[in-house]
């Protein structure tokens, strides 16, 4: 990843310095709809299998730094430190079997930290069009009577979106709407009893202020 960003970061300063191109910072509202959708499949016993759908509404703050020209071509990297994905709880109770020995209340919770997406915004007409590629820390927190149970991962997600880019005064701001589809994440827990599997997609409509310089 670090290495992904450094290409961009160099093609940005190509870019700006060949085709007339400015050099734009700014900060994003970035008002999202996280939808997940997973299931925990029981591996022994009676291979018990729990789905659930999380909705969550919520608005983070995003960074970004982009190279544009004179037509209004866009190269970028924006930044989101992290994005809560919801939670679910439920509670286990089997009975007296002991060879399952998973009784318990559990809470399924996760996060995606250091979201970095690097991104191009193509004019088309008055709009633009954004095309993106994401990249993210997945926190699980899924917790069986206080003990973790999932592993972290990396995650990939790819967006796409329209938009619109403005001015006021010496500023510039940008509207658009945006689709994100991350990629599944399939884990096995600790004691590879049961395993997890979910997928998150996101809406978002951002509004974003900038400077060029």
């Amino acid at each position: 990843m670090k290495k992904l960003i450094a290409i961009i970061f160099g093609s940005m300063l190509i870019f700006s310095t060949h085709a007339a191109a400015e050099i734009a910072i700014g900060v994003t509202a970035n008002f999202a709809q996280i939808d997940t959708d997973g299931s925990e499949t029981e591996l022994s016993g009676d291979t018990e299998k729990t789905t659930a759908s999380v909705s969550d509404d919520v608005v983070v703050p995003e960074i970004f730094i982009e190279a544009v020209n004179e037509n209004g071509l866009a190269f970028g990297v924006s930044y989101i430190p992290a994005r809560e994905l919801g939670n679910k709880k439920r509670t286990d109770s089997d009975g007296s079997d002991a060879a399952e020995n998973d009784d318990g209340d559990y809470t399924a919770k996760a996060s995606l930290n250091n979201v970095v997406m690097v991104y191009t915004d193509i004019p088309v007409g008055p709009v633009y069009v954004k095309l993106g590629f994401q990249r993210a820390e997945l926190l699980t927190e899924e917790l069986l009577d206080n003990s973790k149970q999932y592993g972290d991962a990396h995650v990939n997600g790819y967006t796409a979106g329209i938009g619109y880019r403005g001015t006021v005064g010496d500023a510039f701001y940008k509207v658009e709407v945006a689709y994100t589809d991350f990629d599944e994440y399939k884990d096995s827990n600790t004691s590879g009893t049961a395993q997890v599997v979910a997928e998150t997609e996101i809406t978002s409509a951002r509004l974003s202020l900038g400077f060029t310089f």
